[in-house]
């Protein structure tokens, strides 16, 4: 399994935060955010076999992610999609693509700004269960005032998402798409597809909805808090968090 971690953002909901710094690389409680993740893809390798692990930046942080692996002496390429700016920046599902290294492989894709409790094997036993189809972790925000921000998913009885709408004004439900995704290598085909007919490579939701019309994709429900560093507000409730474990 090839692991791929999302860093190509600019994070200008943060800003002035993110001028000069990656998202990912903001610290809490002293700690980069990215650390975070890195542990527990750390642990997912002593479970299951983990054939490389990415970061996906864009061409402005492309050095500071060059100088935190160096420092920390992770054995992780850091990939450089090519932008300069919000405005020409490649999208999650380009991301992807740019750091896929061989047919034939299963790719576990997460968010490099995504703090969660779980630690990956549930998601990845039940991802292998409902293969060859694609599987997102999921998240319930309790509120459906919270839950405008996300992409909305709904559910059947075999935890198959029958339905997906980014940031709905009503939504159907509080069940929320987290930047976590199982895609096994039969399902790549739909990836190169897409990119090819020129979609929106922005928004990973909009990859989903439209991958929903091809083949079933799943969903797994995380068990423990999950946050989207997406303000300064999240940053805060991610010290709190963090604080109590």
């Amino acid at each position: 399994m090839n692991i791929v971690i999302l860093a190509a953002g600019y994070g200008t909901r943060l800003y002035p935060l993110t001028v000069n710094t990656p998202k990912p690389l903001l610290e809490v409680n002293n700690k980069p955010i990215i650390n975070y993740l890195i542990e527990k893809i750390d642990n997912l390798k002593n479970y299951c076999p983990v054939s490389g692990v990415s970061v996906v930046s864009n061409n402005r942080f492309h050095p500071h992610f060059l100088k935190w692996r160096n420092k920390n002496q992770f054995d992780i390429e850091i990939v450089n999609d090519g932008s300069n700016t919000p405005e020409d920046r490649k999208g999650a599902i380009k991301a992807i693509q740019l750091a896929l290294k061989q047919e034939g492989e299963d790719c576990l894709v997460v968010g490099g700004d995504n703090i969660f409790e779980d630690d990956l094997t549930n998601f990845i036993d039940f991802s292998l269960h409902v293969r060859p189809h694609p599987c997102i972790a999921l998240y319930d925000v309790k509120k459906k005032e919270e839950a405008t921000r996300f992409g909305v998913v709904k559910l059947d009885e075999k935890s198959r998402i029958i339905e997906l709408i980014e940031k709905p004004q009503k939504p159907s439900s509080t069940l929320v798409a987290t930047c976590v995704y199982f895609f096994p290598y039969q399902s790549m085909r739909y990836l190169h597809e897409y990119l090819a007919n020129g979609a929106q490579s922005d928004v990973a939701g909009k990859y989903i909805e439209w991958v929903l019309k091809k083949s079933p994709v799943y969903g797994s429900t995380l068990t423990g808090e999950w946050l989207d560093i997406g303000s300064k507000e999240a940053l805060r409730e991610a010290e709190k968090a963090l604080a109590r474990v």
